[in-house]
């Protein structure tokens, strides 16, 4: 469920959402998400100061508390 939530709002801010990668880890207490985007769609998804993939990370922080986990998503 956390994999499909990341990659829709991945999908939203990216021009080629076809050719982003998630590698997912989980543990259990810990979800871990390593993205890979192309070189062109870096800048959309760290945004200003980073702070579209700060806001994607607390949504996720968010929805996986409600599930008693936590996350860590990483941009590669």
């Amino acid at each position: 469920m956390l994999k499909e939530l990341l990659q829709y709002l991945v999908a939203g801010v990216v021009e080629q959402p076809e050719k982003v990668k998630i590698d997912h880890i989980s543990t259990p207490k810990v979800e871990l998400f390593y993205l890979s985007v192309p070189k062109q769609d870096l800048g959309r998804l760290l945004g200003r100061e980073g702070r579209t993939v700060e806001a994607i990370r607390t949504v996720m922080d968010h929805v996986a508390a409600k599930l008693g986990k936590e996350t860590v998503v990483d941009v590669l």
